[in-house]
Parts: C-alpha cells; sequence; structure tokens
C-alpha cells in the first residue's frame, strides 16, 4: 500500500509539470505577442521616441536650433545654436540682463581675461563676436493686441503649441483674431529740473486701439510720402527687399511690402509668446548688422559722422539687419517698449551724469551708458524702429548725441522727426538694433 501511495503520488507531480510548460507556453506566446506586435511593447516605445523627437524638433522650430535652455524665476530662456551663455559674473544673470556670446566652432575663450582665440589668434572678446540679452516677456498680451483691441474690448491672445499659432480669444474678435498688432505705450514727458527729461510708461494700460493710418501703430508700409521722389525710391528700396525685378505695379508692390511686414511681425510675435521672451542686440549695430563692441555705427545716411556707416535710408538699414532665415528682424516698437519695461525706471528718466558724447562714437564705448547689460540705450544715435505714427515717418526711440548739449533724454524717450521718412539717406544720427526671436 505505501508503495502505491508513493507511486501515485508521483503521476500527480507529472501531472501539474506537464501543466505548468503548457501555461508557461501560453504566457510566453502572449508576452511575445505583447512585445513584438504592431500594437506592442517595442513598436510603442518606439513610436514615443519618434513623437518625443517631433516634440523637440517643434520646441526648436522658432528660435532656430536651440541648444541649451537656462532656468529662471521658474521659467526657461532658450540658448539658440552657435551661442554660449556668458560666463562673467555680471551677465549670467537674466534679471540683471542674460548675456550670450556667438561662439565660432573651435574657437576657445577665456571668460576670466574676457579674451577669444580662434585658429591661434587672441582678440578681445567683446569686440570679435556678436552680444545678445534676453528680454523675457512674461505675458504676450502686455506685448501685442489684435486689432480689434478698444478700451471697452481688450483682446486676450493665446498661443496654441499644438498649432504654433497665436490667437485672439475675444469672441467680439473673430473677424480679427490672428491680425495682430503691436500693443504701444503713450507716454508722459516731462522736464524733471536741470534739463533732465523723463518719459515714463504706464505698461498696466491695455485699452491701445489701432488705426491703419494714424497714431502709433505697427506694422505699417509707409510707402506714401509727401517728400519730393522719395515714393519712387522708396518702391525701389522695397522692390529689393522682396527680390521683386519685375514692373509691377504701385499696388502690387504695396501689397507685397505689406504683406510681407505683417508675417515678419506674425513671426515675432507667436515665438515671443512661445519661448517667454526675445533677444535684442547689447550695442546698437555696426556694419552687416552685427552687434560687437567697438564698431562703427550703422546708421541710416551716408555715414560722414566719421565713426557711423552708411545703410541707404531706412530700408536699407531694415534689409540689413532682416535674415528671416536666422529669425533676425530689425527691432519693432512693441519689443522695444518690452526693453524699457524690463529695464524699469532708470530707462524712463534722463541722467546727467553718464558723460555722453556729443558727437557719434563707436559701440559701447561708454559704460556708464549701459543698463542691463545693453549699451547706448541713452546716449550716442537714436534708434530707429519700426514703428510709425505719421505717414512718413518710422519713430526712433531712446538718446542721440546731436541734442545732449540741449537736455538729457531717457531711453525711453519717443520722438517723431518729420524730416526722416523712411527714405532720408543723410541721417547719421539714427541707427537701430536686431532682435533673435
Amino acid at each position: 500500500m505505501k508503495k502505491q501511495k508513493r507511486r501515485k503520488e508521483k503521476g500527480i507531480t507529472l501531472v501539474a509539470l506537464v501543466v505548468t510548460i503548457i501555461v508557461l507556453i501560453i504566457l510566453a506566446g502572449v508576452t511575445l505577442n505583447i512585445v513584438l506586435d504592431q500594437n506592442g511593447i517595442i513598436n510603442k516605445a518606439q513610436q514615443a521616441t519618434e513623437d518625443y523627437d517631433t516634440a523637440q524638433r517643434e520646441e526648436q522650430e522658432l528660435l532656430g536650433v536651440v541648444e541649451d535652455y537656462i532656468e529662471y524665476a521658474g521659467k526657461t530662456a532658450p540658448i539658440p545654436g552657435g551661442y554660449t551663455v556668458s560666463q562673467i559674473t555680471t551677465e549670467d544673470d537674466v534679471a540683471e540682463g542674460l548675456v550670450i556670446y556667438e561662439i565660432p566652432e573651435g574657437a576657445t575663450v577665456d571668460w576670466e581675461n574676457q579674451t577669444i582665440t580662434i585658429e591661434g589668434s587672441t582678440t578681445n572678446l567683446q569686440q570679435t563676436v556678436d552680444q545678445y540679452v534676453w528680454i523675457p516677456v512674461d505675458d504676450i498680451n502686455s506685448m501685442v493686441m489684435c486689432k480689434s483691441n478698444s478700451g471697452d474690448s481688450v483682446c486676450n491672445l493665446v498661443y496654441d503649441k499644438s498649432t504654433n499659432t497665436l490667437t485672439c480669444t475675444n469672441p467680439d474678435h473673430l473677424d480679427t483674431a490672428t491680425e495682430l498688432v503691436g500693443r504701444l505705450y503713450t507716454s508722459s514727458f516731462v522736464n524733471t529740473g536741470n534739463n533732465i527729461y523723463s518719459e515714463t510708461m504706464d505698461f498696466t494700460k491695455r485699452d491701445q486701439t489701432y488705426e491703419d493710418d494714424s497714431g502709433l501703430r505697427e506694422p505699417d508700409d509707409l510707402t506714401a510720402t509727401d517728400a519730393g521722389d522719395a515714393s519712387s525710391r522708396g518702391i525701389a528700396a522695397i522692390k529689393e527687399i522682396l527680390g521683386n525685378d519685375t514692373a509691377s505695379t504701385y499696388d502690387e508692390i504695396k501689397d507685397e511690402w505689406n504683406n510681407l511686414l505683417k508675417e515678419d511681425f506674425r513671426k515675432m510675435a507667436t515665438s515671443v509668446a512661445k519661448n517667454g521672451g526675445f533677444y535684442i542686440s547689447r550695442y546698437e549695430v555696426g556694419a552687416n548688422g552685427g552687434s560687437k563692441k567697438g564698431q562703427q555705427v550703422l546708421t541710416e545716411g551716408s555715414g560722414n559722422e566719421g565713426n557711423s556707416l552708411g545703410a541707404n535710408m531706412w530700408y536699407g538699414l531694415f534689409n540689413i539687419l532682416r535674415d528671416i532665415n536666422n529669425n533676425q528682424q530689425m527691432i519693432w516698437g512693441c519689443q522695444y517698449d518690452q526693453v524699457i519695461k524690463f529695464i524699469g525706471e532708470e530707462a524712463q528718466i534722463g541722467h546727467s551724469d553718464r558723460n555722453l558724447t556729443t558727437s557719434a562714437a563707436l559701440t559701447g564705448q561708454n559704460e556708464l551708458d549701459k543698463m542691463k547689460n545693453i549699451y547706448d540705450l541713452e546716449g550716442n544715435c537714436y534708434e530707429v524702429t519700426s514703428e510709425a505714427e505719421v505717414t512718413r515717418t518710422r519713430l526712433v526711440r531712446g538718446g542721440g548725441f546731436d541734442i545732449i548739449s540741449g537736455g538729457f533724454f531717457p531711453a525711453s524717450v519717443r520722438l517723431v522727426m518729420l524730416a526722416n521718412p523712411p527714405v532720408a539717406s543723410n541721417l547719421n544720427i539714427t541707427t537701430s538694433r536686431s532682435t533673435l526671436y
């Protein structure tokens, strides 16, 4: 009996083993199906990787190839490919003016001595490569609106990452929801004593209105003018920018030019909304629109001051600064306002103690005329933007060397120079800034 019992026990163990093997085979089949099937783990993982790469590309497409990000106050500032964040202690903080340098591949930088070595040649860092300063924009609605904005009906722009669009969501603005324009700030201008002027801006205002032919506005074509043969010269300059060599009619050229300005503005505004800011050239622009220290200033005029270079009118200056494939443009008025907002009170009052010159100087020569690591906002040349007020004039901002003897004007000052149509070719007192977005 005991022997039979042992045999029975062995039989039960054998059956259990067979069942176990069958179960394992079934599980193995199920597992292989889960892993290798079209909707299996491996394919899902591959798809997730592809989706991540696509998202990364989308994140980078507006600011060129983004090389890195820097964290600040719970936000990030993108660092474009080819640029390096400064390692100089006064230039590596967003709140104080984060500076990036365009460092060529293979170059070495001595940050302590502020030199750069390129192919064995060592030079001053600031004088050799372009530099830009990050301007944070926490709310795109403080900078941009749609054409329907008014005191009774304020815009609410929203950026949609999935479609890469910036749209006004106010239900009363459906017809103009994607017609983006600059939110430009009027200001209070006073003499605060001793010929020191202030021009303060109220950045809480949201009641700005846009009109095509009057008042502060951008984008605006300004091809119409009453300055002699300026109209024909303006059209010739616009055709050069458009790359248009055909004999198009005035209206056709004007429409094409107007569309270019609108599209440039839309791209800039969308990028600023997406990235939370933009970069401004650290210095008034020099040759080829460069942003280096110690350059001759690139002006609208012919360059008879000795320290300035001619750019063949406002259109020439605009064209030199515009590199749309690399997301670079002449600064817009609404961007300039954001620079003033970022700097704060210092930019809204003139200073008599900054050693401002009464003639054009090389870029970045005056260490006293520097705010948040941006040079020459208060002195040296006026800075033209793409902003308009009257039909024949682009507005200029900041102080200029030719009025120092008559008063000290803040960086925020907005001037309408009636002798400054876009086709003026003798203005050696007016330059500009470029922006990366």
